[in-house]
């Protein structure tokens, strides 16, 4: 019995994602075909690799959780000897910068999709406040650093322009006349730095309600009513939505997001600004629901 690569690789996008429809995307085939590549493992097996409930994936199962230590082995054995065989492999170790907000933007799927293609690339990611990024990157600590910055500024390469606006939670009622709860990413973050500028220069009383580096546990604080916050309108998907400025909320400035590559920097730091570049100005983001 000899198990077939491409069904191993879906499996593994599965295991890690629990989502048929994330690895239909990841390894560009259709949601039937993945179906068809699971069960066709699964009759090879002759057990169950998921458990699943209404079409979605739960958990996997034993066997499923054995299978998937062996198909990376496979995989990167697989990817590595295809690799070796080409004269334009690319090799090599990028120390990678990137916002905290990436991780609203699917960015794990990009790095999926990168390693599926450049199995022999290291890489090494930080996510952290866009000023530390930006500092550290002028220091030469990251071979290439993604940050937001103010339109103009001109510490990077600009990859594109972004509206700032205010975000609030389905059920949020804010109140004109009381300090505004806001919901903020630490220290040394663009959003959060715009955001209380905006709200000093209007006068308008404010205070921290919850303060996090994930952007999820953002996500939650402002759906679950906690207080607003602040995003790219690009990054704002129902349930969240658009806080309108009639509740006494100042208007927003747009922002940049730039790159910097490394002085020493090689062919591979611009090869990955490039796919990075691409992934995030070509594939549009969910529309956001107004208040």
């Amino acid at each position: 019995m000899n198990f077939d690569i491409d069904c191993l690789r879906s499996f593994l996008v599965i295991a890690d994602s629990m989502s048929f429809s994330r690895a239909a995307e990841t390894v560009g085939r259709s949601q039937s075909t993945i179906s068809q590549q699971i069960a066709k493992l699964e009759t090879q097996v002759g057990k169950a690799l998921l458990t699943r409930r209404k079409g979605r994936v739960l958990e996997l199962t034993s066997e499923g959780g054995k299978l998937v230590q062996y198909a990376r082995k496979i995989l990167q054995l697989n990817d590595e000897a295809y690799a070796s065989m080409s004269d334009d492999v690319l090799t090599g170790f990028v120390r990678l910068g990137v916002p905290l907000d990436f991780f609203g933007r699917d960015f794990t799927t990009w790095l999926a999709r990168f390693k599926n293609r450049h199995p022999m690339v290291g890489l090494e990611v930080e996510a952290n406040q866009s000023e530390n990024l930006m500092k550290r990157s002028m220091r030469g600590e990251f071979d290439l650093a993604f940050f937001k910055q103010e339109t103009g500024a001109k510490n990077g390469t600009v990859a594109l322009r972004e509206q700032l606006v205010w975000v609030s939670g389905p059920n949020y009622l804010g109140d004109d006349n009381q300090s505004v709860p806001l919901i903020l990413f630490p220290e040394g973050c663009a959003y959060r730095r715009f955001a209380i500028a905006a709200l000093k220069d209007h006068k308008r009383s404010w205070h921290l309600s919850f303060v996090s580096p994930s952007f999820e546990c953002l996500k939650s604080a402002a759906v679950e009513g906690m207080g607003i916050t602040v995003l790219a309108r690009a990054l704002v998907a129902p349930p969240l939505r658009v806080v309108r400025h009639g509740m006494r909320l100042p208007q927003l400035p747009t922002v940049e997001l730039v790159y910097c590559e490394a002085g020493d920097s090689d062919s591979l730091g611009s090869l990955e600004a490039t796919l990075v570049i691409g992934e995030f100005t070509s594939v549009p983001l969910p529309e956001a629901e107004d208040l």
